[in-house]
């Protein structure tokens, strides 16, 4: 995979910096937990901090847009982030309904 930054900012305001980015890649789009490796090794930060917003592959071509969020700390991701969003990164269990 190759990592093209279109857009870097910091959002001081929610403790996270901002990364709008075009992925390249060989075959089939990468899933989300590889693009959340791929960028916490780049960017020297856990992996529980980078939370993938979107990704959503460019039709007819072997590359991804992808809006990207790294926070401060998990807790700031937790706090700010979307229930459904958190679940999908494995930061918020389901609390199953009984009855």
């Amino acid at each position: 995979m190759n990592i093209e930054v279109r857009r870097d900012w910091m959002n001081k305001l929610l403790n996270r910096r901002e990364l709008d980015l075009i992925i390249s890649y060989e075959s089939g789009t990468p899933r989300r937990d590889e693009v959340r490796k791929l960028i916490a090794e780049k960017y020297g930060v856990e992996i529980e901090r980078v939370i993938v917003e979107k990704l959503e592959s460019m039709f007819g071509t072997l590359k991804a847009k992808a809006h990207i969020h790294i926070y401060d700390t998990v807790e700031d991701a937790k706090r700010i982030e979307r229930k459904h969003i958190l679940r999908r990164h494995g930061l918020l269990e389901e609390v199953k309904k009984t009855g």
